[in-house]
């Protein structure tokens, strides 16, 4: 059984968000006004049950984490 959250909630934000088939990065996480601390965030969602899977994007200068839903 997941654990629910507050409706208000960052993790309910971006657990609603990841449901829907989208995926995010941290600066996405900011702009779209969810956390300034995704991967905390996503710790939470991890340790509420739900699978979560995290890809290596790469950018200029280096790598940044693409968190989704598996199975999404």
């Amino acid at each position: 059984m997941y654990k629910t959250f507050k409706t208000n909630s960052q993790n309910h934000k971006i657990l609603t968000y990841l449901q829907q088939g989208n995926s995010l990065t941290c600066l996405e996480a900011v702009i779209n006004n969810f956390s300034h601390n995704l991967r905390s965030r996503i710790a939470d969602l991890k340790r509420a049950g739900y699978m979560i899977d995290v890809k290596q994007k790469k950018i200029s200068g280096g790598y940044v984490a693409v968190y989704s839903l598996k199975g999404k």
